[in-house]
């Protein structure tokens, strides 16, 4: 009976190692190519919809975010049997449950949310101010951020699930296997901000991208990464709301307990996930 369980056992690490093929796919090159295909699959299929009667009435936003989701669902077809990974092992792969993950990290990744917001929103103004936005990409990015069903459905559901499979799944997943740490991280961060096709949620989508490669690295784990990416948009929504319906700036106290929050939360996952005596990872 023991000879039958050790051997399951070492069946399942076997399974386990032969689980994931082309762990090197994609490279920095590849990655980038990646990106290029996935917008000309977006375009074709933006162009068949777009000759579709029903489709022909439906707001621009959220026809982009439907086009979204069949291109990346493409996408993720072709990647996952190329490498032959299980959506277990590619959102999770962690020794630790999902539910001790979270557990432990959920409030502190939401406190550091409104401060990393407003960070990325400083360095988005000073890029405004040099390349200042034409009538037309501000009304679509205001569109964005207009709390409908339809944007909460995709900017804070759907877009944090697709885009962190994408970018920290399968692309930081690849790079820690040949870069370092922090050139992986940053590499990952740029196309992911790349990918947004505009130079003003360039900046702010690279932060995102930063902190949310930081998690993955240290917890190998997508959801941390998917909760950050989703209240960060639901914050950015919600928070435009706020100070529309209320024609008022918000106040210095709110300001100093965002940033206070965001620093408490930041120094709370800085000894979490880098205990004191480990050793240095590049």
């Amino acid at each position: 009976m023991a000879r039958e369980s050790e051997t399951t056992l070492e069946c399942a690490r076997k399974e386990l190692q032969m689980s994931e093929e082309n762990e090197t796919f994609p490279n920095a090159l590849e990655a980038a190519l990646l990106l290029v295909v996935l917008f000309g699959v977006e375009i074709a299929i933006a162009s068949v919809l777009l000759n579709i009667s029903p489709f022909d009435r439906v707001q621009p936003v959220d026809l982009s975010g439907l086009i979204a989701v069949a291109g990346n669902g493409l996408m993720f077809c072709f990647l996952l049997s190329y490498k032959k990974l299980r959506y277990r092992d590619l959102f999770h792969s962690a020794r630790n449950s999902v539910a001790a993950t979270l557990g432990l990290l959920a409030i502190p990744v939401v406190l550091l949310v409104p401060g990393l917001v407003i960070v990325a929103g400083t360095f988005n103004a000073i890029v405004v101010k040099f390349l200042p936005m034409s009538p037309e990409d501000a009304a679509a990015l205001e569109m964005m951020v207009v709390p409908t069903p339809l944007t909460i459905l995709f900017g804070c559901v759907i877009a944090p699930f697709l885009e962190e499979m994408l970018f920290r799944g399968i692309i930081l997943r690849s790079f820690l296997r040949q870069y370092s740490r922090t050139g992986a991280i940053l590499g990952s961060s740029a196309l992911f901000g790349l990918a947004h096709l505009n130079v003003y949620q360039f900046v702010t989508a690279m932060a995102v991208g930063i902190v949310a490669g930081w998690l993955y690295e240290r917890t190998r784990s997508l959801w941390p990464c998917i909760l950050l990416h989703a209240a960060y948009n639901a914050f950015v929504i919600y928070s435009q709301a706020l100070y529309e319906a209320t024609a008022e700036d918000f106040s210095a106290m709110f300001y100093f307990a965002v940033f206070g929050l965001a620093i408490g939360s930041g120094l709370f996952l800085l000894k979490l996930l880098m205990p004191a005596g480990a050793p240095p990872r590049r």
